[in-house]
Formats: structure tokens, sequence, C-alpha cells
């Protein structure tokens, strides 16, 4: 039986002899059998979903990647039948669970899965296992796998589990060309990607939660109440844009403020001098003033050109 905690990372370092010995097994598993096809991720992404599943596997004296008869989609199966996919996704940073992003306001860390894989019946899984790997940076790239003896910066995040159903029926699905926030930054999705917030997790204690997970905590978990997967910047943007289409009133953008304590403005997706060059159009033409302009400059600043 499994008891909730908040999902709080556990953190195990990939370095010295050990480690190095565990990112060589990674690199020559993926060498050996690197799955292809519209499910299979990268080369790159199945190294690091390796590496987690080595990590885990060792640290809960389970068998052998190589050992133990796997089904398509399985990567660990639980004492109690319980059937684990572990998903990791790498970067030079660490793992965040939260982060500021624009206009200086905390957001809130989310994971993703690759639509095609969350939706795929022959993927029987029960539960994905959320993992982050922390990778030194060779120039502006990530090392790849092995990397090697000396680097010290090769980090494992645990993050936590959630039932595949959950994920089905409550996350938030964004077709290809969907706009996401980055830190300070915005990008454009490449793939069909899935988004799922962190704090909504099933955290671990200690990494051996994990062997106590039975069906019935599974069952626990699809049954959840739905919870809101955006970051409160987006949700406050969101509901802006429905109370000037007329769908939402102002009341319910006070709610969202106040339930998301934003003090601030949630910031533009454009850049700010837009906002003003528009003002100011609409004043030639009669239907600004400056007073508008003030009230724009209490929410967001312009930016001035400073030099070449």
């Amino acid at each position: 039986m499994y008891t909730y905690v908040k999902p709080k990372p556990l953190v195990f370092e990939l370095v010295g002899d050990e480690g190095f010995k565990l990112r060589k097994e990674a690199k020559k598993f993926i060498e050996e059998t690197l799955a292809k096809g519209p499910e299979a991720g990268s080369p790159e992404e199945q190294s690091y979903g390796i590496l987690a599943q080595l990590v885990i596997r060792k640290k809960l004296n389970l068998p052998a990647v190589n050992e133990e008869k796997q089904n398509l989609g399985v990567d660990i199966v639980l004492p109690s039948g319980v059937r684990v996919d572990v998903k990791c996704r790498g970067g030079v940073l660490p793992f965040q669970e939260e982060y500021v992003g624009t206009g200086d306001i905390i957001r809130e860390a989310k994971h993703n899965f690759f639509a095609r894989q969350v939706w795929d019946s022959r993927l029987e899984t029960d539960i994905y296992l959320m993992t982050h790997l922390e990778v030194p940076q060779r120039g502006k790239l990530k090392a790849q796998l092995p990397g090697t003896l000396r680097q010290r910066k090769w980090k494992l995040y645990v993050c936590g589990w959630v039932s595949k159903a959950r994920v089905q029926q409550e996350s938030v699905y964004l077709p290809r060309g969907s706009l996401t926030e980055q830190g300070r930054t915005w990008f454009t999705y490449r793939g069909q990607e899935i988004e799922f917030y962190h704090k909504y997790l099933n955290g671990l204690r200690d990494l051996k939660d994990l062997l106590g997970i039975d069906q019935n905590d599974v069952e626990k978990d699809v049954a959840k109440p739905t919870n809101l997967h955006l970051t409160s910047p987006d949700t406050a943007r969101i509901a802006i844009d429905l109370v000037g289409r007329g769908i939402l009133s102002e009341d319910t953008l006070k709610f969202i403020k106040e339930k998301f304590g934003l003090d601030n403005s949630a910031p533009p997706i454009l850049h700010p001098n837009q906002y003003f060059h528009f003002v100011r159009w609409l004043e030639l033409m009669g239907k600004a003033n400056n007073q508008d302009l003030e009230k724009l400059q209490k929410i967001m600043s312009e930016e001035k050109f400073t030099g070449l």
C-alpha cells in the first residue's frame, strides 16, 4: 500500500566509478536495442530513460533490464504486478519545482509526455514514474552518454508517479506548433505533447515506496478530482482573454487572481513595446488618449533601444 506525500524529487548522484559504469551500461544497451517508430523517442531520450531505469533497478535490487521479460511500454513490474513506465527527459539544469519567468512571477514545473505513447493501447502500463536527468554542458550542447569519468554534473531526479489513466483524463494535449513557456523564453512544440504539472504527482519519501504501490493505489489515483494543469500566469492570460470576448465575467478574473495570488499582471506573450505602439496608434486615430498610455505604463514597461 502506498501512502501519499507531496512530490519532492529524490536526487541520485551519477558520478565517480559507479555512476560512470551505469552511464556506460545505458549507452551500450541503447546501441544494441535502439527502438524505432513513431512512438519511440530519439536515441538520446531512450538512453536517458534506460539510465533512469538502471539506477532505479539497482537501488531497489530488481533484476537487470535484460534479465526480466518485459512487455511493450513496461519498464518495471512491481511486486504487486503494477506495471511501470519510467519517463526521463534531460537537460543541463537541475529539476526545478518552481521557476521565475517573465514578469518575475513564479511558474509551476510541468512534465511532458509524447501523446502517441499515452494514447497507444499497445503500451500496457499502469503508472508513469517521472524522472529528470541533469547532464553536463559541452559548449552549447548537452553532453552525450556516457560522458567522462571526471564529469561531476550527472544527477537523476525521481519526481513522483501518476497513473496512465489519470494522465489521459486530466492532462492537457498540445498539438505540434503549440506555444509553451520555458523560463523567460517561449518555444513551439515540435511534436504532439501532453503537459502534466509536477505538483499533482504522487511523491516518494524513499525510492522503496515504489515497491508498496498496488492496483488499489492505482485506482485511487484514477479517481482523484480533476486538477488545473496551467501555470498561474497562463491561467490569468486565458481568463483575461475570455473576459474580453464576453465569455467570462470580471468577477471570475478577480477570483483567478486571488486564487493564485497574482498581485502583478501576467506579462504578455508579445513584447510590451508592441502594446505601446498599438495604443499610440489608437491615440492618433482618436480612439485612445494619454490617460490610456498611463494605465498601460502601470502594468508593463516599454523597453528603449540603448545602443548598437
